[in-house]
């Protein structure tokens, strides 16, 4: 169950970053459109739960939630929407990509542990291989926009790590509380945070959400991308480390890539062959000793049945 919700988180978030795009290009303003995304698909998460009786109200008045969602969804989607205005889509893939090594990296100063070499090593040669499947999509006049897009996306990276880390301390905390549910407060708040940045920096108009090349992208990012995406994520989260579901960032460019071969007959290069396997490669190594302990207890559950 671990390893095909994993794959799905893939292959979901694998079209988010091209629909971001699309989405901006048909001239919603990002702030204004991440918020409306991620709010409206944090409410409609919790009606859903205060339908089942199942919606804790403790929990929406939780100042460690709001820090998840102000890091995971406000931090994390502000700088990669405002960033995919002034880069490609490609770029944003393999900046973003940069997230698990950021956890790897706070987790080792939280807990002035070292880093595992060979993990680190691992997480490189992913990310190397995001790079040699993008950099045929990556041409693109540099400006002093550019690099700054560049650097807020590593900085959003860093809140991703901060969110990630804090998010599964509160599911091992709560282990009674459903992901899915914890999923849709923290981004009820991002969404909340994002609306209203998006107030002050944008002024943003409502009548832009009456074109429907407005609509649909919103529509599969509150519904696929976010409910989802985002439920799955947590879900893992709360099964497994911060890192190990984080590694989708990797295995998601390659996703896009595959689909635009099939669906839009897009070009695929052997450099691209060579970035497949660098990425299969690095988040099998990363996640070896997690997949060796999950692989040993299903064969023990197995023989007990």
């Amino acid at each position: 169950m671990i390893i095909f919700n994993y794959i799905l988180v893939c292959i979901i978030f694998g079209t988010t970053f091209l629909t971001i795009k699309i989405g901006i290009e048909a001239g919603t303003p990002p702030l204004f459109s991440a918020g409306i995304r991620f709010f409206t698909a944090g409410v409609l998460v919790m009606i859903y739960f205060s339908f089942k009786r199942k919606l804790n109200k403790s929990l929406l008045l939780s100042k460690r939630i709001m820090y998840a969602g102000f890091c995971l969804t406000f931090m994390t989607f502000a700088t990669l929407y405002w960033a995919e205005q002034h880069i490609t889509s490609g770029l944003a893939a393999v900046l973003s990509a940069t997230g698990p090594m950021m956890i790897v990296l706070l987790q080792a100063r939280g807990n002035k542990a070292g880093i595992k070499r060979e993990q680190f090593l691992a997480l490189m040669l992913a990310l190397g291989g995001v790079a040699c499947i993008s950099l045929p999509g990556m041409q693109q006049h540099i400006s002093s926009l550019w690099v700054i897009a560049c650097l807020i996306i590593l900085a959003g990276e860093v809140f991703y790590g901060m969110g990630s880390i804090k998010s599964k301390e509160i599911l091992t905390d709560m282990p009674e509380i459903s992901p899915f549910l914890m999923n849709g407060i923290q981004m009820c708040y991002g969404g909340l945070f994002l609306l209203i940045a998006s107030v002050f920096l944008e002024q943003p108009e409502l009548s832009v959400l009456t074109s429907w090349s407005v609509q649909w992208p919103l529509l599969y990012l509150i519904f696929v991308g976010s409910i989802g995406g985002h439920g799955l994520y947590y879900w893992l989260l709360s099964k497994t480390n911060p890192v190990f579901p984080s590694t989708w960032l990797y295995v998601s460019p390659l996703i896009a890539i595959i689909a635009g071969y099939f669906f839009l007959s897009e070009a695929v290069q052997p450099i691209m062959g060579i970035g497949a396997l660098m990425i299969l490669t690095g988040v099998f190594l990363a996640n070896r000793s997690m997949l060796e302990l999950y692989w040993r207890q299903g064969k023990l559950l197995k023989k007990a049945g």
